[in-house]
């Protein structure tokens, strides 16, 4: 006769914890990555030569204001729900306050 075999169960997996010192990544602006650290300087950047352009006739319109090129609506930034390293969540309003 065949002998019954039980499988112990494994314990439920447990999410794992965040990993704290992870730079998220929060989307692209203009084809470049942009991170938590650093998306102030990379939207002042662009803030900053869009007048430049304009001198040398190579922006249609108005200079944006940095305010308007992290706006989501206008398509300038991509940005994330979830950071694709660790998985966060992203809290969208103290990004934008540390940029603005």
């Amino acid at each position: 006769m065949a002998q019954k075999i039980y499988k112990t169960q494994t314990p439920a997996l447990r999410k794992t914890a965040v990993i704290s010192s992870c730079d998220c990544l929060v989307g692209f602006l203009s084809g470049e990555r942009v991170s938590k650290s650093d998306i102030d300087y990379e939207v002042k950047r662009i803030s900053d030569i869009q007048p430049k352009f304009k001198e040398y006739g190579l922006l249609n319109g108005e200079p944006l204001s940095p305010k308007q090129i992290v706006d989501n609506r206008r398509g300038y930034l991509s940005r994330f729900a979830y950071c694709p390293y660790c998985g966060e969540k992203l809290n969208w309003k103290q990004v934008l306050s540390n940029c603005l």
